[in-house]
């Protein structure tokens, strides 16, 4: 994951401060979150940003490559760090909107050979499973 925020910020030419080291270092425990979520815990550690500039930052590690910004069909936006080297893809409870990440070597397999047989070349997927976790389902 991450080790030095400040080289990771610094190498992907963004301007290095307290808030966006506060920000990142949050993706360090959290896998999916929103920007709500980012202001609580920044709260929690007594560090107070605009919710306003919470989604500037977001903006700029996004357009860094930094993150990734996901929609799961709601009008939430949830972040997750890009890791290119480890493709996962999802699956969402519509009752209470966790994410679940998981790795499957066969659906990614089955996912490229259909691409080869279509002569298609594949640049990127995304796959997404909607369903309700065991939690929901025993409520």
């Amino acid at each position: 994951m991450i080790l030095d925020s400040s080289e990771l910020l610094r190498n992907r030419g963004i301007k290095v401060t307290p808030h966006k080291i506060a920000i990142l270092n949050i993706f360090k425990s959290h896998k999916h979150v929103d920007a709500y979520q980012i202001n609580n815990s920044l709260k929690m550690d007594g560090i107070d940003i605009s919710i306003a500039t919470i989604y500037r930052v977001l903006g700029s590690f996004e357009k860094a490559n930094i993150i990734d910004k996901l929609n799961f069909g709601n009008d939430q936006s949830i972040y997750e760090l890009k890791n290119v080297e480890d493709h996962h893809d999802h699956l969402i409870c519509t009752q209470c909107g966790l994410v679940i990440e998981f790795i499957n070597s066969q659906i990614e397999s089955l996912q490229l050979k259909i691409a080869d047989e279509n002569n298609f070349k594949v640049q990127s997927h995304t796959l997404n499973i909607y369903g309700t976790c065991a939690k929901c389902m025993n409520n």
